[in-house]
């Protein structure tokens, strides 16, 4: 369990961030339902929250499913929550279908927070914050090297103030390629880096911030530039 102080002095209550519970499940999910993000919960969300963890991350099947509640808090029902798991594209992106190893080492390499949410009359107060961090210090614990989500623009200061790069589009850095992750507008990907391998900067050519590093033992070469979408080193 992580116990973390909200920034807001008016508020001095801590904040207790732990794993789902099952009785919270209906409360969780309707959380969820508040958040601002345009990606969706996987459809099999509900099975997923009766599944055992798989793998160090995970806390219900492959997934993260992390509450919030505020400490000496009258109210037994979680105040905030949070569910990440394996980025879709680290499956569904063309570059991944001729090579069965990506979508394993992406999924293991890169996290997708679908969905951050907190109750409406609790915001403000350093919950989504403290949900963020212990999500960010998990997945560092277990070798991950990137969190990403999607958000509304109206959230971009808060996303940078927490260290994340923001852009209507973000390339993956590949091999002989770049995997590009476009939201609908007016939607932005957010990315951080959790390794110090891991770069996300501008490229000549690319479209917007190009993340590299993400695959162990390999970067992109000094030089590098984008054409048509390929790497050219």
């Amino acid at each position: 369990m992580a116990t973390v102080t909200p920034h807001s002095p008016a508020h001095a209550a801590r904040t207790d961030i732990t794993p789902l519970k099952r009785p919270d499940h209906a409360d969780y999910l309707a959380l969820l339902g508040l958040t601002t993000s345009s990606g969706s919960l996987p459809p099999e969300t509900a099975e997923i929250l009766t599944m055992d963890p798989v793998g160090p991350l995970a806390t219900h099947g492959t997934a993260l499913c992390l509450t919030a509640r505020q400490r000496r808090s009258t109210s037994p029902k979680p105040l905030g929550a949070l569910f990440a798991s394996s980025p879709d594209w680290a499956y569904q992106h063309p570059l991944v279908r001729n090579d069965p190893s990506l979508p394993y080492l992406l999924s293991r390499t890169a996290l997708l927070i679908y969905g951050v949410a907190v109750t409406p009359h609790r915001r403000r107060q350093g919950i989504a914050r403290a949900l963020l961090t212990e999500t960010e210090h998990r997945a560092r614990t277990a070798g991950y090297r990137l969190t990403t989500l999607i958000h509304n623009p109206d959230l971009t200061d808060f996303y940078q103030r927490l260290g994340y790069i923001t852009a209507s589009q973000v390339t993956i850095a590949m091999p002989d390629a770049g995997m590009g992750l476009t939201q609908p507008q007016p939607y932005m990907t957010a990315v951080k880096a959790l390794h110090p391998d891991v770069q996300i900067r501008q490229l000549p050519g690319a479209p917007g911030p190009v993340v590299s590093g993400i695959l162990p033992g390999w970067d992109v070469p000094t030089g590098a530039r984008f054409e048509d979408g390929r790497l050219i080193a």
